[in-house]
């Protein structure tokens, strides 16, 4: 009988230290459990916050994006065209603004090639790639002075590989800030600067009193004393002094600083009728001549000589 109680509190201690191993285990557990908790919202933390710099820089660059852009980077990313990258002079005015004159460039030969030539057949046939490009320049155009403070664009054009060959896209002539004798050319229309520009560049005589702008209307025969001459196949302007050895140049306007130029005698000569076939050679053989800006004080000179018919 009495080894029982002996038994009986040895079973107890037992019974004892087995409960403190499990409350010793679970103690040694808690803490792992903690620290892999910590762990994964710590990493969770850590992602938010690498998410939070990111579009705080993206925030920061839109910021800073008017005072630090690369203009040709913005370009090429913004207004990408296939086969092509873009090249910008820049040049401060007087007032402090930044002016862009942004060249379209061919990434190869055989591209600028082709593009040439649609450019060349423009006033025949409309192209998906030239009207792109033509596009692409307003956009610019538009655009690009809301993301640059006190900037304009002065003019994108289209420039060959090899550079002898360029078209203006677009130009932008009433916030030319070029002025001569106090005037700005502003002051007068696209059309009236035109005539005064393409007289400048293209007439043999620029000392004339009078500049005369005639409007011909497509289905109006090269020469109208010839019954067998062709008609023009599109409105074209004619200019002329008032006298027969000022000149005079005979041409349609591509509306982007290109104009094609007939080769038509102010007054024809020669053995008439001269047949259809020689009209229509004239016809074939116009020229697409790319019509600079030329100086501003001579274009507001041949301005104030224009009388328009």
């Amino acid at each position: 009988m009495r080894g029982i109680p002996f038994i009986v509190l040895i079973l107890a201690l037992l019974v004892m230290v087995g409960g403190c191993s499990q409350t010793e285990g679970k103690s040694d557990s808690s803490p792992t459990n903690e620290e892999e908790n910590q762990t994964v919202y710590t990493e969770l933390d850590d992602d938010n916050g690498e998410e939070a710099q990111s579009s705080e820089t993206d925030v920061a660059s839109d910021e800073q994006l008017s005072e630090n852009m690369n203009i040709d980077e913005y370009l090429n990313a913004h207004y990408k065209i296939d086969g092509t990258h873009y090249e910008t002079d820049v040049w401060e005015s007087d007032s402090g603004m930044t002016n862009y004159t942004v060249k379209l460039l061919p990434d190869t030969e055989e591209y600028s090639q082709e593009i040439n030539k649609k450019l060349q057949d423009g006033h025949r046939e409309n192209y998906e790639e030239t009207e792109m490009m033509f596009d692409m320049a307003k956009q610019i155009m538009d655009e690009v002075p809301e993301v640059k403070d006190k900037s304009r664009v002065d003019s994108v054009s289209w420039i060959s590989y090899d550079g002898k060959f360029k078209v203006i896209l677009i130009q932008d002539f009433v916030n030319s800030e070029n002025q001569s004798d106090g005037e700005a050319l502003s002051k007068y229309t696209s059309n009236q600067i035109e005539y005064a520009r393409v007289w400048l560049q293209l007439a043999p005589n620029q000392e004339i009193d009078e500049l005369i702008v005639r409007h011909i209307p497509a289905g109006e025969k090269l020469n109208p004393d010839d019954e067998t001459s062709a008609s023009y196949p599109e409105d074209v302007i004619q200019l002329a002094g008032s006298r027969l050895v000022d000149g005079s140049v005979t041409y349609s306007d591509n509306g982007d600083g290109t104009i094609n130029v007939y080769n038509i005698p102010l007054r024809w000569d020669g053995q008439y009728p001269a047949g259809k076939d020689f009209y229509e050679k004239i016809i074939q053989k116009t020229k697409l001549v790319h019509i600079d800006t030329g100086d501003d004080q001579k274009v507001i000179r041949l301005i104030k000589l224009l009388n328009v018919h």
